[in-house]
């Protein structure tokens, strides 16, 4: 597996990481002991950095990694999140001082660790920006009182995270469905000022949430008709060839320059150990040429987001 280093952190990760929302059953369900076979699996392939949320299965994605790194929490680097509840998405957030601080104590709790590598504020588009700040403010202290080693925000619009990552002082940040083949705005907007600021910068969601795969995104995919379609005739084609629109989203994030850790997230030891294989693998340029042609309508296409209900 190679090793990146995640800006001025100094971090040592994998360059793949293991997005931990599968472990809380958001892809369809796992028993604990697969949930743990997973992650056990994924530490013996080389996999180091692991990130998770309270909201991932709303509690069971941190509880199924903390007793899945027993023993192990020396070998890897533990992600997690704040700010994000089981509630409608106009009131299942909070960014508060108070809350920030209360809900790290509580990922430590389920992780079963007395600190954490890297802790986020978790998708701030959907938070009011006074009340973001004094999320802002919870991570510092966190940092300061040792509970954290390094902090960030993560989000959707990657336009509030250059704003963000040039208004303070942020170890990393993670962007999710802007750096895949739908969608590839992270390079011209986010990733000059991180590189600017030294932060480490992951990747997620390369497959545009479920959308470049070919079963299609679920049916709380927030995309407009017209993205859902193009990404389906785009699936269709791999098809017909005998291929998989999925293997080559990732494949195209693996190749994706100045991206320190491309976040995946395997739901089977199968998903995992062929993903691994692809990062070694070189892409079949005729296919993906094809593809980008007829994914070209939607390229760079987006959706509303919280963020313009207040940052706005």
């Amino acid at each position: 597996m190679d090793v990146t280093t995640l800006g001025k952190t100094g971090l040592r990760s994998s360059a793949i990481g293991f997005g931990c929302a599968p472990l809380g059953d958001e892809y369809g369900s796992i028993t604990d002991n697969e949930a743990v076979a997973l992650v056990h699996q994924a530490i013996d392939l080389g996999i180091t950095l692991f990130d998770t949320s309270p909201y991932y299965g709303r509690t069971l994605s941190e509880s199924r990694l903390g007793k899945a790194l027993k023993g192990k929490r020396d070998q890897v680097i533990v992600a997690t999140k704040g700010g994000r509840f089981d509630a409608p998405l106009d009131t299942g957030f909070d960014f508060s001082f108070k809350s920030i601080m209360r809900m790290c104590e509580e990922s430590l709790r389920r992780l079963q660790t007395d600190y954490l590598d890297i802790y986020q504020l978790h998708d701030i588009e959907f938070g009011r920006p006074e009340v973001v700040e004094e999320g802002v403010k919870a991570l510092f202290e966190l940092k300061k009182q040792g509970k954290v080693r390094f902090i960030g925000v993560t989000g959707f619009p990657v336009q509030l995270l250059k704003t963000m990552a040039e208004k303070h002082d942020f170890d990393v940040t993670l962007s999710y469905c802007h750096g895949n083949l739908l969608n590839d705005r992270i390079h011209e907007v986010l990733v000059p000022v991180v590189k600017k600021k030294e932060m480490g910068l992951l990747n997620a969601s390369i497959t545009h949430m479920g959308l470049l795969t070919p079963q299609g995104g679920q049916n709380w995919h927030p995309a407009s008709e017209e993205i859902k379609q193009t990404a389906k005739a785009a699936a269709d084609f791999c098809q017909s060839k005998g291929e998989s629109i999925a293997e080559l989203a990732i494949q195209f994030a693996f190749s994706q320059p100045n991206i320190d850790v491309t976040v995946l997230g395997p739901r089977t030891k199968q998903e995992l150990e062929r993903s691994i294989q692809l990062f070694h693998t070189e892409m079949d340029v005729d296919l993906l040429t094809a593809v980008q042609s007829i994914l070209k309508p939607a390229h760079n296409q987006s959706w509303p987001s919280g963020h313009s209900l207040f940052w706005e």
